[in-house]
């Protein structure tokens, strides 16, 4: 029984009842939650989750707020297309890749800067504090403290349930693939961007997944602006790119779902004058306090609608800075999938790829910048006829979108990248799998393996028409001929 079947609605529970098994016990399977607790409690396993913030309707309705965060939602799987997660039967993993965004952080400097610390410091100096007891909803905000309480020890760093929660990621992957953490020669590696705290989230996933520390070896990649596409960070090393091009696009709609809530606050709290930008840090707040020290009246504060207000608001910032709405993003992607390419390609004793599992961490925006290379999450597949920048209007909700940032980028967010051998009829063929925090995702126009999955052929023949079109990053992110490291390729995985 594969681990990934123990999967469960509340973030961290699966998370926490492996990372807490020794290598040597035999995880169980679970089919609820309530079971889940039942075996922690009589093992005396602590799981490190977050509570639910459910918001429930009279009919028996249930809305995870926690769920619908984008990018500052602590990690919970994915619900995919609903495929089965677990290895297909016949099957077996013979070898995967995987780039990881880093754990929870306190906030991000933009996120610091635009919304929470504006608001959380016209909070701290609003005089009328009582004011705030007159209605129910905001009553707490009479007493709330700030959760970041040193900005520069704590901004852009890991929190301890991230350093928690990546170690619990190492024991799922660990336990995932138990018979692809060794190497042909040298220390197992994993790969991190050199940024803290993606350097804190793979140690951190190290001591999750192997007994002994120095089991294997922590690769630090520098950020550099030079380093071309071989980096894990090529949204740096891109002059062309540029992380604000959605801001227009989120501005409006946010302009547009405020404005009732506003009006909402200021008539309870006349004085304090509630603003756009403070409505949105508020709703940030029920994301950062949650990791930082799992308060979450703020999660509590708004309803079902405007919370999918909000993560729209997210979307449209993702989709049109690192997703489809941004015409070099594929570009930016595609350096990572054609080298896991090569690595899913390699002969099991390949002199120049000695390992079978390769997990690298990088920042928010690798993971979508990878997936309009692989070609998912593509609102156009559903809409042939129409631009794809039509799919994402900045003044209603398409809630017919396939571009949810909740499942693709949460703190840890993922792609994986196996390959499958699977025997019939007396031989072995093999296959390409994608999963996107844990779900399994079909890739398009190539889906007929086990699971959903794709002949290895047919998709190393699919890559090569991605990199067709989107092969050239040093053209599409101007990158002139005086740079040392000048490449269109990613090379930091080869022996």
């Amino acid at each position: 029984m594969s681990v990934r079947m123990l999967r469960l609605s509340s973030p961290f529970v699966l998370l926490g009842i492996v990372s807490s098994l020794t290598s040597t016990a035999a995880v169980p399977y679970f089919k609820t939650r309530d079971e889940v607790l039942s075996y922690a409690s009589v093992n005396g396993i602590t799981i490190p989750h977050h509570k639910r913030q459910v918001i429930e309707g009279p009919g028996g309705y249930q809305f995870d707020v926690l769920e619908h965060l984008a990018g500052i939602a602590p990690y919970f799987d994915a619900p995919g297309v609903q495929l089965d997660p677990d290895v297909p039967s016949g099957c077996s993993v013979a070898k995967a890749t995987y780039l990881v965004r880093h754990s929870n952080i306190y906030a991000n400097d933009y996120d610091y800067e635009t919304y929470l610390s504006p608001f959380l410091e016209k909070l701290a100096n609003f005089s009328d504090k009582s004011a705030f007891t007159r209605t129910s909803d905001l009553r707490f905000l009479a007493n709330y403290t700030s959760p970041i309480t040193n900005e520069t020890a704590q901004l852009e760093k890991v929190t301890p349930s991230g350093i928690q929660a990546a170690q619990a990621f190492g024991g799922v992957i660990a336990r995932m693939y138990p018979n692809l953490t060794s190497t042909t020669s040298g220390a197992f590696r994993v790969w991190a961007a050199s940024a803290s705290r993606t350097v804190e989230s793979a140690q951190a996933f190290i001591q999750g997944a192997f007994s002994r520390n120095d089991s294997a070896q922590l690769v630090v990649v520098n950020e550099g602006e030079n380093d071309s596409a071989n980096s894990l960070t090529p949204h740096i090393s891109c002059p062309n790119f540029h992380s604000s091009a959605g801001s227009e696009q989120q501005g409006a709609w946010q302009d547009q779902y405020t404005a009732p809530i506003i009006a909402r606050f200021n008539a309870a709290v006349p004085g304090f004058n509630f603003t756009v930008d403070d409505v949105f840090g508020m709703q940030e707040l029920c994301g950062y306090d949650t990791v930082i020290r799992n308060r979450t009246e703020f999660c509590n504060l708004f309803s079902v609608q405007e919370w999918l207000d909000f993560e729209y608001a997210n979307d449209l910032m993702y989709f049109y800075s690192i997703g489809y709405g941004n015409p070099i993003g594929p570009q930016l992607g595609l350096p990572w999938l054609r080298a896991s390419l090569d690595i899913l390609k390699s002969d099991q004793n390949s002199t120049t790829f000695n390992q079978s599992l390769y997990v690298s961490f990088s920042h928010r925006e690798e993971p979508p910048l990878v997936l309009t290379a692989l070609g998912l999450f593509n609102n156009s597949d559903y809409y042939p006829d129409l631009d794809v920048n039509k799919t994402m209007p900045s003044d209603k909700i398409n809630y017919a979108r396939v571009w949810k940032t909740s499942e693709i980028l949460p703190f840890l967010g993922h792609l994986g990248l196996e390959r499958l051998e699977c025997a019939a009829n007396g031989t072995s063929s093999s296959y390409v799998r994608a999963l996107v925090n844990s779900a399994p995702i079909p890739i398009p126009g190539c889906q007929d393996g086990p699971g959903s999955s794709c002949a290895l052929d047919e998709f190393g023949q699919y890559m090569s028409q991605r990199a067709t079109l989107y092969g050239d990053f040093i053209g599409a992110c101007g990158i002139n001929d005086t740079v040392t490291n000048r490449t269109d390729l990613l090379g930091i995985y080869t022996s």
